[in-house]
C-alpha cells in the first residue's frame, strides 16, 4: 500500500473540514422543530359539533395531508372502559400547495372488513353487534355497532360517509368526501341515547373551493306541489301538535248606566223680608174740621210756653 506524506496545507484543510462538520452537528442539535402537520386547535375551529346536551369537546388534534385534513375531536367521558371518546372527521379535498410534500391520507369506501378492523382498534376486547336497521340523519345514511364495555358502560361505534352520487360527480362540481367515525362509551347509557349523538351533530367544516360539494345537488320539489288537483291533507298528529292555542275572549261587559250624581244641598231658610213701614190710615169718616195743624212758630218754641194756639 502506497502512502503519501501530508503537507501542512493538506493538514490545515482537513482540520477545517472536521471543524466545520462538528459545528454543523452542534447547530443541528440546538432546539426542536415542530411539525405543522399535527397541531392542537381551539374548540371553535371544530369541523363538527355534537348536538345540544353533549358530549362536550375536550380537545382537538388536527392533521394535514396532501389530499385531506383530519380532526380527532376528543369528547368528555365518564366510562371506565379504556380508551378515549372521539369523533373523527376527515375532509377529502384541495388542501392547497402548502402540504404538497406531505403524505396522502388513505381513502377507502365503507366496507365491512375495514369497519371490523376499525372497531377492533378503537374498542379492543369488546363484543359489538352491528345494527341491521337502516338509519339516516341530516347528511344521509349511517350505521353503528353497539355493545357493553367494562362495568356498566355502554359503547357504540358509528360510521358515515358523505359523498354526492356517482352520476352527479364531475371534474368540476360535486367533488369531495367527508368521512365520520364516532367512538363513544358512557356509563349506564342506553343504546338510544348513544345513537342520538349521530342525529344531533352538525358539520361546519368545508373547503373553500368551487367544485367541492360532497352533499350533491339539493332535492327537487315534488311535481304536484303548488298545482291544482293535488290536495295535501295534514296528518292527525300534525294538526294536533301544531294547533294554535285557543284565545280566551273576554266577555263583553254590559253597557254602563249613567250614574246619578246626588249633590247634597243645605236647607235654605227663606229670609224674612222686612215688613213695610206701617202707615196710619187717614180717617175716612168724621169731621175734617176738627184736626188742627200746629204752626211753625209753635214747633220752634219750647214746650210749655203756652203761646201755641
Amino acid at each position: 500500500m502506497l502512502s503519501f506524506p501530508l503537507t501542512s496545507t493538506v493538514r490545515y484543510t482537513l482540520a477545517g473540514i472536521v471543524l466545520t462538520l462538528g459545528l454543523a452537528g452542534c447547530g443541528g442539535r440546538d432546539g426542536v422543530r415542530l411539525s405543522d402537520t399535527a397541531t392542537t386547535v381551539p374548540e371553535d375551529t371544530a369541523f363538527a359539533l355534537p348536538g345540544p346536551g353533549g358530549p362536550a369537546i375536550v380537545n382537538i388534534v388536527e392533521r394535514s395531508f396532501r389530499n385531506a385534513t383530519q380532526q380527532d375531536i376528543f369528547l368528555f367521558t365518564t366510562a371506565s372502559t379504556p380508551g378515549q371518546n372521539v369523533m373523527r372527521v376527515q375532509l377529502f379535498g384541495p388542501v392547497g400547495s402548502k402540504f404538497e410534500g406531505t403524505k396522502s391520507l388513505g381513502y377507502s369506501s365503507v366496507r365491512a372488513s375495514e369497519i371490523a378492523k376499525e372497531m377492533r382498534r378503537e374498542l379492543p376486547g369488546i363484543a359489538l353487534r352491528q345494527s341491521p336497521i337502516y338509519l339516516q340523519n341530516n347528511y344521509g345514511p349511517f350505521s353503528y355497532a353497539y355493545g357493553h364495555g367494562r362495568g356498566n358502560d355502554a359503547c357504540l361505534y358509528a360510521w358515515q360517509q358523505i359523498r354526492s352520487p356517482e352520476d352527479a360527480r364531475t371534474a368540476f362540481q360535486n367533488g369531495g368526501t367527508i368521512q365520520i367515525r364516532l367512538r363513544l362509551c358512557e356509563e349506564n347509557a342506553s343504546e338510544e341515547k348513544l345513537v342520538s349523538t349521530m342525529y344531533g351533530y352538525t358539520i361546519r367544516g368545508a373547503f373553500n373551493a368551487a367544485g367541492w360539494n360532497p352533499y350533491g345537488e339539493p332535492p327537487s320539489v315534488e311535481p304536484g306541489l303548488g298545482r291544482t288537483g293535488h290536495p295535501i291533507y295534514p296528518k292527525t298528529n300534525d294538526v294536533r301538535d301544531n294547533m294554535m292555542p285557543a284565545v280566551e275572549v273576554e266577555k263583553a261587559r254590559p253597557a254602563m248606566q249613567p250614574r246619578q250624581v246626588v249633590v247634597a244641598t243645605e236647607k235654605v231658610t227663606p229670609i224674612k223680608q222686612p215688613a213695610p213701614e206701617e202707615t196710619i190710615p187717614l180717617p175716612t169718616t168724621g169731621d175734617m174740621n176738627g184736626i188742627v195743624v200746629p204752626s211753625p212758630d209753635c214747633v220752634n218754641q219750647s214746650a210749655g210756653t203756652g203761646q201755641c194756639k
